[in-house]
């Protein structure tokens, strides 16, 4: 399939978030706090990969290679994607804070210009709300709790300002082309006034900084980048010819 000209760099970034998060909600399985959050990432870690999966495909028949195979600085992934979270908190965190955006970028693809991009977004959405849902009832219930909130308000801090990279591309023209039907600045807006109101109940109140990160969206890696790729391509590296 050839990829729509407008748009690539908007949907190879959201893939190549979708791919990390993915990945590193499946580090996860079997080692969970808890069976039934266990059962929960699994399911979500799946949703993820199988987005970033559909969303390559609109970009290359060798999904395999556009997924896997591409130097370091070839990846449009944000920051906030990429990064371990081996400590539950934080994965909580970063899950809630992923979603969230997730569920306002899926949104403003509805009705895109680009419609095999629209119709993945209608589908994508419905998994979006449980996912959602899911992860921002059980940060809000630890929240609740003093210890809870002990655990968590660092993660919090230092990770939600990092969120307002899913919000930048280099394509400048996204709306003119009916890419998307929301402008990105407009889309980061909604995160920041979401994710803002989520916490200040809990009395935490987050400095989003003055300007959006964009090292990842440029081609830098964070530095658990290599870590992450590594753990990702092993089954390449052990059977080439295995296919996603």
């Amino acid at each position: 399939m050839m990829p729509h000209a407008e748009g690539r760099d908007l949907v190879l970034s959201f893939a190549d978030d979708e791919l990390c998060v993915g990945q590193n909600h499946a580090w996860w399985i079997a080692i969970g706090p808890f069976l039934e959050e266990d059962l929960a990432l699994t399911s979500i870690a799946q949703d993820e990969l199988g987005h970033a999966r559909s969303l390559y495909t609109l970009l290359s028949d060798d999904v395999d290679q556009l997924a896997y195979g591409r130097k370091e600085a070839e990846y449009r992934s944000a920051h906030i994607a990429e990064l371990l979270c081996h400590d539950w908190s934080w994965a909580l965190v970063r899950h809630v804070l992923h979603d969230i955006a997730e569920q306002i970028r899926w949104s403003a693809l509805v009705g895109s210009s680009w419609e095999d991009l629209s119709h993945l977004a209608e589908r994508a959405l419905g998994e979006e709300q449980f996912h959602l849902q899911h992860g921002s009832s059980l940060l809000s219930r630890l929240l609740a709790d003093e210890r809870g909130q002990q655990r968590l308000t660092p993660a919090i801090l230092e990770l939600a300002p990092l969120g307002r990279e899913y919000f930048v591309s280099s394509d400048k023209h996204l709306i003119e082309n009916g890419i998307v039907t929301m402008p990105l600045a407009a889309q980061e807006q909604l995160w920041i006034d979401q994710t803002t109101g989520l916490f200040k109940q809990y009395d935490i109140n987050i400095d989003f900084g003055s300007e959006a990160p964009s090292a990842g969206r440029s081609g830098i890696r964070s530095h658990d980048f290599a870590a992450l790729h590594e753990e990702m391509t092993a089954v390449l590296r052990i059977d080439p010819q295995a296919q996603w």
